[in-house]
């Protein structure tokens, strides 16, 4: 076959292949792969079993992507500095989290959040002396006499709990529940109850532990919504899709659940 014969014949055979190809499953747009990157080290809300991601955001991503046929997703498993880093760079496409103002700068979020984190519980052991005072309380000047246990650099524990309340610092939650059960350190700690419960299985605490609902904690409800890089080109139409979802009946059902069983 001479050249210009060839090229005449590969053109509209290279257009064939390609329309082909792009119908193949997995291969065209409608099925993009979009991975998102999670917390090595937050249980039970994410964290790393056999180099997988595991745990409640993982879960609640994967559903709602479940929702969504033009799209499949891989989770990734970093430390959350480095995670969010990959976000900020496209060199991963999302992740699950408070929209603050510097993430804002580089991920679109969905509009409704996926999981509200509640720190508007009080933490105590059946066994504390001061037990009746924590039940009873309406305020955090009725726990005034009390101590509390807080997380060493914790800012909105810094923010939110009074300074009149002393205070016994622990390096990481695992470390608050032994000072609070084991050692009688403090009387209390102000700790969603997924962690509490969490920490309390973990450490083999699970019968003293006593989990109380208050209304008088500021800025308890922390909203959790899935982002998307703004360095993915479709990033908008990948949120209108999530928000899209959000609003289903079945799937607010299906959500509910799930965020049920790590409770």
């Amino acid at each position: 076959m001479n050249k210009p014969l060839r090229k005449g014949f590969m053109a509209p055979l290279c257009l064939v292949l390609l329309v082909i190809f792009l119908a193949l499953p997995g291969v065209s747009a409608a099925s993009s792969k979009l991975t998102f990157a999670f917390s090595e080290a937050s249980p039970p809300y994410s964290s790393s079993s056999d180099e997988k991601a595991v745990g409640l955001f993982p879960d609640l991503v994967q559903l709602t992507f479940s929702f969504i046929p033009d799209y499949t997703t891989e989770n990734v498993v970093l430390p959350w500095s480095r995670a969010q880093y990959n976000v900020r760079q496209g060199l991963t496409d999302g992740l699950f989290t408070y929209p603050s103002k510097e993430r804002l700068s580089y991920a679109i979020f969905s509009a409704l959040p996926l999981f509200t984190q509640d720190f508007g519980h009080l933490v105590y052991s059946a066994d504390n002396p001061n037990r009746n005072a924590i039940e009873s309380a309406t305020s955090f000047a009725d726990l005034s006499r009390l101590t509390v246990i807080v997380e060493r650099g914790s800012k909105w524990e810094e923010d939110n709990i009074p300074d009149y309340l002393a205070r016994v610092p622990g390096q990481h939650l695992n470390t608050m529940m032994h000072l609070l059960m084991l050692r009688g350190a403090g009387d209390f700690m102000v700790q969603p109850a997924e962690d509490a419960r969490f920490a309390a299985q973990e450490l083999g605490y699970s019968n003293k532990l006593k989990i109380r609902k208050v209304d008088f904690i500021p800025n308890s409800q922390i909203p959790f919504h899935i982002g998307v890089s703004r360095k993915l080109p479709f990033a908008m139409e990948v949120i209108d899709q999530v928000d899209a979802v959000m609003r289903s009946p079945e799937f607010q059902s299906q959500q509910n659940t799930l965020i049920e069983n790590y409770r």
